[in-house]
């Protein structure tokens, strides 16, 4: 039997071995033809088959992730029995027994996952933690990453070895459908995938399992609609007073009881908000006492590089380090900005680290949402140094390091 693997830069050699494994003899096309030559020389030490364009001939299967257009890279000369995505091939390949909580969504992903790891790590749960930034364990309140991996639905297949009591996991576009716990934080946008052929709504919704399923409440009935039983998340947090850029927020959480918490010592405590409500529900499908619910969101600081604040000579300066960004995200960190009565003074720097990224950006949508709140921008794509507009109160500076 013959399988046909597209795109090899997300996982496409992770499903390679497992298909070797089950026989097929293997065909890698790097369809985009920009893949890394340690993932190249990986595939061929494995023995599969190599190339830029698929060889003619029949396949039992074709395998893809979701987002790879491809209709656009086969020929007529190439026939296929069966389609498969990449986050279907993961659900029939794992076979990972320990407890996974698989969380994906638009938009707060990175930030429920970190909160997450916080709480049942405060809990007593040996924690390993994957995420966009990297992965490893989650131990005293810190991440120890040792491994930075893409958070496509294949690194599922290739977690390491450990006797954790759970794995907290992000992943972009669908997941294995077997979780114990799945969760998708929302769908603020349903954007269109390989080149509007679908919907990141479908993929996303791979995720879903036969166990707990937890969605935003708003969403829920769209959720349903796939067929999974789910579970609505919201409403179990107050924001009380007026938050003010600086200062940590009093806040009151639904959780066994109604609780007052200060939370947000150091980061955008605001930005949080919806990650702890998300968490809320979670944990206590896991039984996580209150005692160390309230403990760890007084103890949590943020996620390094994530909405942290810092002040020097009089100005404040915001840090937003996020390979997610887009003009949702700039829009919603200006929405906190207002809600905080920050936008006085506010200079945006706009950092894509290199060209690539740069072409990842939809640049007239972000200068909409900066015309919008009536702020400065200043983009970065030149390595040029700084200079910041005179009468500045505040910085809020975008980096978008890297690709999801």
């Amino acid at each position: 039997m013959k399988a046909l693997i597209f795109d090899i830069i997300h996982g496409g050699d992770y499903i390679a071995k497992k298909l070797m494994d089950r026989g097929y003899d293997v065909y890698c096309v790097d369809v985009y033809k920009y893949a890394k030559q340690e993932i190249k020389d990986r595939i061929i030490e494995m023995g599969a088959n190599l190339s830029e364009e698929a060889p003619a001939g029949e396949y039992a299967l074709l395998l893809a992730p979701s987002h790879c257009p491809v209709d656009m890279f086969l020929r007529d000369d190439v026939i296929v029995d069966k389609r498969v995505t990449f986050h279907q091939a993961v659900g029939e390949f794992i076979d990972d027994k320990r407890f996974r909580i698989e969380v994906t969504g638009v938009k707060g992903k990175t930030s429920l996952c970190y909160m997450l790891a916080h709480i049942l790590d405060k809990a007593g749960k040996k924690v390993f933690l994957h995420t966009s930034r990297g992965q490893g364990q989650y131990v005293n309140g810190e991440h120890h990453i040792d491994k930075l991996m893409s958070i496509a639905p294949t690194s599922l297949l290739v977690l390491p070895e450990g006797d954790y009591d759970v794995m907290v996991t992000e992943v972009s576009l669908g997941g294995s459908g077997k979780a114990d716990i799945a969760v998708i934080t929302n769908l603020l946008e349903d954007y269109g995938i390989a080149k509007n052929t679908g919907k990141a709504s479908t993929s996303k919704a791979s995720i879903l399992t036969d166990n707990i399923n937890i969605v935003e409440s708003s969403e829920c009935e769209f959720w349903k609609g796939f067929g999974k039983d789910v579970i609505g998340y919201g409403g179990r947090v107050r924001v009380n007073g007026s938050p003010r850029l600086g200062e940590p927020l009093d806040i009151t959480i639904d959780y066994d009881g109604k609780h007052d918490v200060r939370f947000g010592e150091g980061f955008l405590g605001l930005e949080y908000i919806h990650a702890i409500d998300a968490a809320l529900t979670i944990c206590e499908q896991m039984s996580i006492p209150k005692d160390v619910m309230i403990s760890a969101l007084e103890s949590f600081r943020g996620i390094p590089g994530r909405g942290e604040i810092s002040k020097e000579n009089g100005i404040w300066t915001v840090t937003e380090r996020n390979p997610g960004i887009s003009h949702i995200s700039i829009g919603s960190t200006l929405s906190t900005m207002k809600r905080m009565d920050a936008l006085d003074g506010l200079t945006v720097i706009l950092d894509p680290v290199n060209r690539r990224v740069c072409d990842k950006l939809d640049i007239e949508q972000i200068r909409d949402v900066i015309d919008r709140y009536d702020v400065k921008l200043i983009f970065l794509n030149d390595g040029k140094d700084v200079t910041i507009p005179e009468g500045t109160k505040t910085i809020l500076k975008f980096i978008k390091e890297g690709f999801q």
